[in-house]
């Protein structure tokens, strides 16, 4: 009787421990379980709050960028106003001191959209045939801080055979002609900075007037003298901090 019920006691005892056990690898499995669904949220939030901080990165630079243009818009809209009232004193001296060359129609003066052109006559400047400079025509030459484009123009006669040797077509005479004024604004009087000038021949295809008369084809053989304000020095560019894409493989 006693080894039957040592028997039951044991038997007892060893399903309870094997409830035990079974309830205990359960509850394992299933800590085991929300641990990892915890780590996969932990993950997901992070990449979520990454991507967040690249995008509002990303609209803080854009924001930045966006300041930065309208501030170079703002700058070059005053710098374009404060330039156009200085032409416009230009143009007041220009016309106040050249009188009697436009009197005579032999300098004309004008502004458009942001340049200032003295249009002179190439009978005051140059002797026919010829690039270089008359006195009378050094007097006109206006000196400035400006940014000086010298346009040569001609009218359409061709170069005469005596002419040829030296200038073959109006091409070169009209060039030759902007050149002798680019020269005298860099080694006459004025020293003008070299890098301020520009020199430019038309020959005959830029006429202001018909080529059937005198008159008109008079006012065709002339030199502009073109300003315009003064380029400004081009910023460099920074270096990509962007690292460059690996080579394929």
């Amino acid at each position: 009787m006693k080894s039957r019920i040592v028997l039951l006691v044991i038997a007892v005892a060893a399903l309870g421990g094997c409830v035990s056990t079974g309830t205990y690898d359960a509850k394992v499995a299933e800590l085991e379980a929300c641990r990892t669904e915890h780590l996969a949220e932990q993950e997901k939030a992070k990449t979520e709050l990454d991507q967040t901080i690249a995008e509002q990165n990303e609209l803080d630079a854009a924001l930045q960028r966006t300041k930065s243009e309208m501030e170079a818009c703002q700058k070059a809209s005053e710098s374009a106003r404060q330039y156009a009232e200085t032409l416009k004193q230009r143009e007041a001296d220009l016309r106040s001191r050249l009188q009697k060359e436009m009197s005579d129609k032999d300098v004309e003066i004008s502004q458009l959209r942001g340049q200032l052109t003295v249009r002179v006559l190439d009978k005051i400047l140059f002797k026919s045939g010829s690039a270089d400079i008359l006195p009378a025509g050094q007097a006109v030459l206006e000196t400035t801080d400006d940014m000086i484009r010298v346009e040569g123009h001609t009218d359409n006669v061709p170069i005469s055979d005596k002419l040829k040797s030296k200038y073959y077509s109006n091409w070169e005479l009209s060039a030759a002609r902007a050149a002798s004024v680019v020269r005298y604004f860099q080694y006459g009087s004025a020293k003008l900075d070299p890098t301020r000038l520009e020199a430019v021949g038309y020959a005959e295809y830029q006429p202001v007037a018909p080529n059937d008369n005198d008159a008109d084809r008079q006012r065709n053989r002339r030199v502009e003298i073109v300003l315009t304000a003064k380029k400004p020095v081009a910023e460099p560019v920074p270096a990509s901090t962007e690292s460059a894409p690996a080579p394929a493989q």
